[in-house]
């Protein structure tokens, strides 16, 4: 019977290690996901507080640019379709590539691209951080699709290396709904 103990030992020293959760990514795994969500999140609320002058110019095909200057901006609303290029979801993994490489001044570039025969809405998503892992530059390309309705929109955010607040954004695009014609459209914003 004392030569069973140590199995017994054994045995339930591996049963108990079998139960435990994994351990959690090392900070360099940790890291290498941006969260653009919760970025976006800090920048609504820290736009909504400061209430910045924007000078804003749109433009839709066959009309000229309007340009106007106003700190009097609706940010979750002006900052949505940036939320809808966060492809940090474990759901989207499958749907993607993703490369990331160290410039020789330290910057990370971040892409992903969409796989071969999937249909995300994010096709192209390119971020640029700062050593220090802030947000210096953000390019995504969007595409809806279905019965009723075709949107494709190439997106861009720029933002301020050094403390990474939001500087600029430019969407362009065009849409179109099926009993009509397409919209050809600009927004360029500077903060």
């Amino acid at each position: 019977m004392a030569r069973h103990i140590p199995i017994f030992f054994l045995v339930l020293l591996l049963a108990t290690t079998a139960c435990e959760r994994p351990t959690p990514p090392t900070s360099a795994e940790a890291e290498a996901s941006y969260n653009l969500t919760t970025y976006l999140e800090q920048q609504i609320e820290r736009l909504q507080a400061e209430q910045p002058m924007v000078l804003k110019s749109v433009t839709t095909e066959g009309t000229p640019t309007e340009t106007i200057e106003t700190a009097a901006v609706d940010w979750k609303d002006e900052l949505a379709v940036f939320e809808q290029a966060d492809l940090n979801r474990p759901a989207l993994e499958e749907y993607y590539t993703k490369q990331e490489q160290v410039l020789g001044n330290g910057s990370i570039i971040v892409e992903y691209n969409r796989v071969e025969d999937a249909e995300p809405l994010v096709h192209y998503l390119r971020l640029e951080l700062s050593p220090d892992r802030k947000l210096k530059q953000l390019n995504a390309l969007l595409q809806d699709q279905n019965v009723l309705f075709y949107s494709r929109r190439n997106v861009q955010l720029s933002a301020d290396p050094a403390s990474g607040n939001i500087s600029g954004y430019r969407v362009e695009g065009v849409q179109k709904l099926v009993l009509s014609d397409s919209l050809h459209y600009r927004v360029d914003a500077n903060l």
